[in-house]
């Protein structure tokens, strides 16, 4: 993985490549981003760049044993920690290798929810970084480089850890010579604090809707239109960007005021919603959850606009005048809890719950809440 490979954070890259130039790796760094914004790639990038022997002052060679090495996720002095699920007997991340790779080689800005329904496909179990794991960790890095300058293990999703991450504490402040610590982490609150205060933290940015939108015309052949239109929603993320491209362009705002018009008249027009629930779901899993996301986009609008400053609106003239009148039906009281319903929700849809009860349940659960504030 080279550092050109990567979709934007330029300014990243360059003090990730200066850090190398002036001598001053951090044995023990936190990579923290956003889902979808290439911290995962950036650390492969990073660590290839660092065992370069031909590097230059942009990138990694690339052609040289060690870069081959590195962007096949094959260098013997190159390992992975990940969360795992028990299945016959496997449980180290080691015993995942094959999978980890294939699944990092088809898509660099893996998913979390990805990678665990590919150990598990119905989502009933939950992933997990062992206690064992952070002891194969310390084993691993007890030993020499075999053949590059530093021994890299890179840990994605230490939020994963629980109290067992305490076992690494003394490897994270003393690592052996020669060796980097990488953690990608997506969420600083919930990885543990002793370990959060023994690293030296890369926060990186979420992408600019240029870049996603170069991204998308380039990898889906989209139409600039459309790339455009799903770069504005997809809150800087290539996850969401590609789930979204890849449901199919739709008139994701025609669904949501039709939706919320129904919703928001749910008493009197039951049967309308019902037909609605019905027909929507007859468009599939993977359209039903990236419409999800237009819709988380298109309230966090509401709630931006009625306590906000309406000038940070990514909205066309279209979406911009239903926000105008939508948002004197939301208050501080319902919003919230509307957003909060409409996430767990895409997360039954992503653990195979039924389509059409799903849906249902969601309006109905809306329809009450936008009632309260009519008869408030």
């Amino acid at each position: 993985m080279q550092f050109k490979n990567i979709v934007g954070q330029q300014h990243i890259k360059n003090k990730l490549i200066q850090t190398v130039k002036n001598g001053r790796i951090s044995h023990t760094q936190l990579f923290l981003g956003a889902e979808g914004v290439g911290a995962l790639p950036l650390a492969v990038a990073y660590a290839q760049y660092i065992n370069c022997p031909n590097a230059t002052d942009e990138d990694s060679c690339g052609t040289c044993p060690s870069c081959v090495k590195f962007t096949k996720l094959v260098h013997p002095d190159l390992h992975f920690t990940f969360p795992t699920i028990a299945i016959e007997k496997k449980k180290l991340s080691n015993e995942f290798i094959a999978e980890w790779r294939e699944a990092f080689m088809a898509n660099p800005n893996l998913s979390e929810l990805d990678w665990i329904l590919n150990l598990d496909s119905e989502g009933k179990k939950q992933g997990n970084i062992t206690a064992e794991e952070c002891r194969d960790i310390i084993r691993k890095l007890g030993l020499k480089p075999y053949e590059a300058k530093y021994k890299t293990v890179i840990i994605w999703l230490p939020e994963y850890m629980r109290t067992e991450g305490n076992i690494l504490l003394k490897l994270l402040e003393e690592p052996p010579e020669q060796t980097l610590i990488i953690l990608v982490a997506q969420d600083a609150d919930k990885v543990i604090a002793t370990i959060l205060s023994r690293t030296q933290t890369m926060r990186i940015p979420r992408l600019q809707e240029e870049e996603i939108t170069q991204y998308l015309i380039e990898k889906y052949e989209a139409a600039p239109e459309v790339a455009s239109a799903v770069a504005r929603i997809s809150e800087g993320s290539l996850v969401q960007a590609g789930s979204l491209i890849q449901a199919g362009h739709a008139n994701y705002f025609e669904m949501f005021t039709t939706w919320m018009r129904l919703c928001y008249n749910s008493r009197k027009e039951i049967e309308s919603l019902t037909s609605w629930v019905e027909g929507s779901a007859g468009k599939g899993r993977e359209f039903l959850k990236s419409y999800l996301i237009y819709c988380q986009h298109m309230l966090r609008s509401c709630l931006v606009y009625k306590f906000g400053d309406p000038k940070l609106l990514r909205l066309n003239e279209q979406e911009t005048a239903f926000i105008q009148r939508f948002s004197a039906s939301l208050t501080e009281t319902n919003i919230s809890p509307i957003v909060q319903e409409i996430n767990k929700s895409t997360m039954h849809l992503e653990r195979n719950a039924d389509l059409k009860i799903t849906f249902l349940n969601l309006s109905l659960y809306i329809g009450r809440l936008l009632d309260k504030q009519k008869t408030a």
